[in-house]
């Protein structure tokens, strides 16, 4: 298979035909069928039913077009990612990596803040979203100008910058008995298991740490890189698991399945946006930058 191929089927069957596919990527029918047969003939399966009216997956053919389409978006955004990552340091650019865990909507995220704060700035500005340790490095290797934490970071080598707050809450699967309420309190959560992510909670001072600091006592689950998407949807669908998440301006739920729940009021906790740089050095970039993001997020209503 090559992304070729993927790329005709997903667009033949939502286009309802393969001339609609050929449209969209401005190629020949005759190619978009060549492209299909051949993928077919790989896959050693019949994955749509060709008629006079158009196509029609065959039951095969639905179940790889679930999978297919999951597939080229994120064929998609790899590609976007490559596109605006910088192989050399410009210095007139300032990359920043934000240490986020991956959310709905990210990409048009990413570009409308990068169009935010590049005018703002009146320079260049990029974003790549990315683990915190691998941030941290990339900042030691100046590879980045500065890293963006949800949550406090410290290390002898880094400073702080912290550029406002987000209010939190809690992301549980719509069937889970937490998401019938107005807000929960921790004592609700108590049953509850409460992700633990290798990648975030040991890296810096997050929103499960900042609870826990405040009298959480769920259990803990433990998610690594390693961790299937099929263990996670049964870890809230199944077990009614529980992940902290802040409320950023914008869904940042992937799957369609969950939903946020508000935290008693009395109880919740904001966690502050923070810029990580390097006590040695800081480009001038980042120092312009710095001079302005608490007016830019702040003044713009992206922080409180």
């Amino acid at each position: 298979m090559d992304i070729r191929q993927i790329r005709y089927f997903v667009f033949a069957l939502e286009g309802g035909s393969l001339s609609a596919a050929a449209k969209r990527q401005f190629v020949t029918v005759q190619a978009v069928s060549k492209a299909i047969s051949e993928l077919e003939s790989e896959l050693g399966a019949r994955l749509l039913v060709r008629g006079n009216h158009g196509v029609k997956p065959t039951a095969i053919g639905q179940g790889f077009y679930d999978h297919a389409r999951k597939a080229l978006a994120a064929f998609d955004e790899l590609d976007d990612f490559a596109r605006c990552f910088p192989t050399d340091k410009d210095p007139d650019t300032m990359l920043v990596a934000l240490c986020s865990p991956e959310f709905a909507n990210r990409q048009s995220f990413i570009t409308n803040l990068e169009k935010f704060t590049s005018t703002h700035l009146k320079m260049k500005v990029s974003i790549i979203v990315t683990g915190g340790r691998e941030a941290i490095e990339a900042l030691r290797r100046g590879e980045i100008d500065v890293a963006c934490t949800l949550g406090e970071y410290t290390s002898p080598d880094t400073d702080m910058f912290k550029i406002g707050s987000l209010p939190t809450g809690i992301a549980v699967a719509k069937t889970n008995p937490l998401a019938r309420k107005g807000f929960v309190t921790l004592e609700d959560m108590r049953p509850y298991p409460v992700v633990w992510s290798e990648t975030y909670d040991e890296f810096n001072r997050s929103i499960h740490v900042m609870y826990r600091e405040r009298g959480l006592k769920s259990p803990r689950a433990m998610f690594t890189p390693e961790t299937t998407e099929a263990e996670i949807d049964a870890f809230f669908t199944e077990h009614n698991g529980i992940a902290f998440a802040a409320y950023l301006p914008f869904s940042q739920i992937v799957q369609d399945y969950m939903t946020l729940v508000s935290i008693d009021p009395a109880q919740t906790v904001k966690i502050p946006l923070c810029l990580i740089t390097l006590k040695s050095h800081k480009t001038d970039a980042y120092l312009k930058f710095e001079r302005s993001a608490g007016f830019m997020f702040r003044g713009g209503g992206f922080l409180k």
